[in-house]
């Protein structure tokens, strides 16, 4: 068919079929926007649908054959986009939990890769970290140990310099 007989296939169905198009769309699609989308999809499909039609049917059943085959796959990839965007509880209270036991584990992991590390330090080292790790300042820590508030602040520093690198490193091996 050329495209003289297209267009005016085309013209004679949104003419005739043109409101009845608009209502079928509408029991495809509940937004507004989305549905002016796909009744404009609905259009552009019908005619092109023209440059093959023969006449095998009425013009009536060619228009809501179009219609429909647009709008299952308007639903198709609608419900895809959805599966993609939407979870049921269940899997969601599965992520939760999956995501909490990671993240618990790998906590304890770096506690204890901490505390092996801590262990490792001679022992007044150790005193300053341990006390430091129990959120006392260096003020109270100097006190505890006999150090100054400033000595306890370098060695906290370098410390921590220390257990950084180290965990750091050993993280990269693994």
């Amino acid at each position: 068919m050329n495209n003289k007989n297209q267009d005016t296939c085309y013209q004679q169905a949104a003419t005739d079929y043109g409101p009845d198009l608009a209502r079928f769309t509408a029991g495809y699609e509940r937004d507004p926007a989305l549905r002016r989308e796909l009744l404009q999809e609905v259009h552009v499909a019908l005619w092109q649908s023209f440059a093959s039609y023969q006449a095998q049917c009425s013009l009536r059943t060619w228009v809501y054959r179009v219609a429909h085959n647009v709008g299952v796959t308007h639903i198709q990839r609608t419900m895809r986009r959805a599966e993609r965007q939407s979870l049921a509880i269940e899997d969601i209270e599965a992520q939760a939990c999956e995501y909490t036991d990671i993240a618990l584990t790998e906590r304890r992991l770096d506690l204890a890769r901490v505390m092996a590390l801590i262990h490792q330090l001679a022992p007044l080292d150790r005193q300053v970290m341990l006390l430091y790790l129990e959120e006392l300042d260096a003020a109270s820590i100097a006190e505890v140990t006999g150090l100054s508030a400033r000595n306890v602040a370098t060695k906290v520093h370098r410390i921590k310099a220390v257990l950084a690198a180290q965990l750091s490193g050993g993280m990269q091996h693994e």
